[in-house]
């Protein structure tokens, strides 16, 4: 379990690198302040997560575990109001992260179910069908670990099923994004083997042609 919740981790600390934001998201220790996760929330929706929100969010955290934790603290509970107010659904308590253990001890199951809600945020914002995208260009490894973190999200039982209301249903919405994106890497695939196919061609073509001369020269 140690190992796979470390792949997931590290994946979708690669994932948050393709936002190109401009604090440091490489490492644990890079994300325990919560600096790039905010800005990445903020690229995701800057409506949502606007400059005002943004500011809240003390950038020289230094060593101080005290103001960090603060930070992932507004961090949550700005993801936790963008789940209950835009998505219409409210994320069960026991499921959240444990912001201690991320300062505390760079905890990277931790972490990544922290992350794993921005993921959830990005595939379900406005711009998801561009966040996919960007999904699939992840190395095939990668890639794979982010969609079952979007499995996950949607069989798991994220959300709290006694609260019910018509703003949406995040399962739903998740089991397309899962759709989308098995269309979007079966397309992938798909153009993967005619460029193979074209490629058989050329070279068939070009040793056809080779031959052909080489007979006109005997």
């Amino acid at each position: 379990m140690e190992a796979k919740d470390t792949e997931l981790c590290e994946s979708l600390i690669i994932w948050l690198q393709t936002f190109n934001i401009d604090a440091p998201c490489r490492t644990i220790e890079d994300l325990s302040g919560g600096v790039a996760m905010a800005q990445t929330l903020h690229k995701l929706d800057a409506v949502w997560f606007d400059e005002s929100w943004l500011n809240r969010i003390k950038e020289d955290v230094g060593d101080n575990r005290r103001i960090k934790v603060n930070n992932l603290k507004k961090i949550l509970q700005g993801i936790l109001d963008y789940y209950n107010e835009f998505l219409g659904q409210q994320i069960s308590e026991f499921l959240l992260p444990d912001l201690n253990q991320i300062v505390e001890h760079a905890n990277s199951a931790e972490l990544g179910r922290l992350l794993q809600l921005i993921l959830g945020c990005a595939v379900n914002c406005e711009k998801k069908q561009e966040h996919i995208q960007t999904i699939m260009t992840l190395e095939e490894s990668v890639q794979h670990v982010v969609m079952a973190a979007i499995q996950e999200l949607m069989t798991k039982d994220t959300v709290d099923s006694s609260r019910t209301d018509d703003h949406g249903d995040l399962e739903q919405q998740l089991r397309r994004t899962i759709e989308q994106l098995h269309e979007a890497e079966a397309e992938k695939e798909e153009l993967k083997l005619r460029c193979q196919e074209l490629d058989m061609q050329v070279r068939f073509r070009r040793d056809s042609g080779f031959v052909h001369i080489k007979h006109s020269l005997l």
